[in-house]
């Protein structure tokens, strides 16, 4: 009988089941990483199974030390998950020995993390280098005319909204909002579900209502591909943030406020992109398929 040690973690209310394949001392059994794909429904159904936003490998690279796999709760495979990512470098740093910086490998690209202790000895928090955000429409990829999707007009529940593209490993349409309030009383299911089946995203995209909090962050709430409404989005609060710079609508260093936590956005000498927040281990166990 297969038994599949599991790691519940989450950061920001993003939360993940964890499956180490090789890098600790009690890895899963699998013959292959792909072997955990039909599980993933299974094990992220919140009555029925262990409860999560999706499922997330995690094993040894080919060029870095550590490769992150993820899955969405619906069983697709994602391209990248930072609040995730966040809680893999906790992970990692606390079960190996390869010290509180490190390079770990995604499907969207190689990602330098660097993680921070507290009095215990565990990780509190994690900066994950995020990237450079890409504004090319064809990056996305999203149908229509011009090199950007910026400031297009979308109708989606009952509300006429500007639209900005970007991505950052993965792709988001920013919804831009007068007030925080408007924020937090859009219909977000109304507004996101009609995008999973939005003929100008063929490979889907990541929905986010945003607001500038009087210049000094940002408001923001996500519905994402493959999963619906979320706690957070990592990588969304990047392209939020990439956004609202461009706008002029954020200071250099912005904290980013999401239902489930808030994480920071900052660069360094560079137009690459940081973010620093939480990483929490909820519970481990174990699960049988089929059980």
């Amino acid at each position: 009988m297969l038994v599949i040690p599991f790691i519940k973690m989450e950061g920001c209310g993003n939360d993940y089941i964890f499956v180490d394949v090789g890098l600790g001392a009690n890895p899963a059994r699998l013959e292959s990483a792909d072997d955990i794909q039909p599980w993933v429904s299974e094990l992220s159904d919140r009555h029925r199974g262990v409860g999560g936003d999706g499922v997330i490998l995690l094993e040894p690279g080919t060029k870095a030390p550590v490769r992150m796999r993820m899955w969405n709760a619906d069983g697709s495979e994602g391209r990248l998950c930072l609040n995730g990512l966040r809680c893999a470098a906790k992970y990692v740093a606390e079960t190996t020995d390869l010290g509180d910086s490190f390079v770990v490998e995604t499907k969207s690209g190689d990602h330098l993390v660097r993680v921070f202790r507290g009095g215990s000895g565990t990780v509190d928090e994690v900066e994950v280098e995020a990237g450079v955000p890409d504004f090319k429409r064809q990056s996305l990829p999203a149908k229509g005319t011009g090199d950007e999707l910026w400031g297009e007009r979308f109708y989606v529940g009952g509300m006429d909204l500007l639209g900005y593209g970007v991505s950052v490993g993965n792709p988001h349409l920013i919804l831009w909002m007068d007030e925080d309030e408007a924020v937090m009383r859009a219909p977000l299911e109304e507004i996101g579900e009609p995008f999973d089946a939005d003929s100008r995203f063929p490979e889907g995209v990541n929905v986010h209502l945003v607001s500038a909090e009087n210049g000094r962050g940002l408001l923001m709430r996500s519905w994402e591909r493959g999963t619906g409404i979320t706690q957070a989005c990592g990588s969304g609060a990047v392209g939020a943030y990439a956004v609202a710079e461009r706008l002029g609508a954020v200071p250099a260093d912005a904290p980013v406020q999401m239902p489930g936590g808030t994480v920071r956005i900052f660069s360094r000498e560079s137009d690459v992109l940081i973010m620093r927040g939480p990483a929490r281990e909820v519970f481990r166990g174990e699960w049988t398929p089929g059980s």
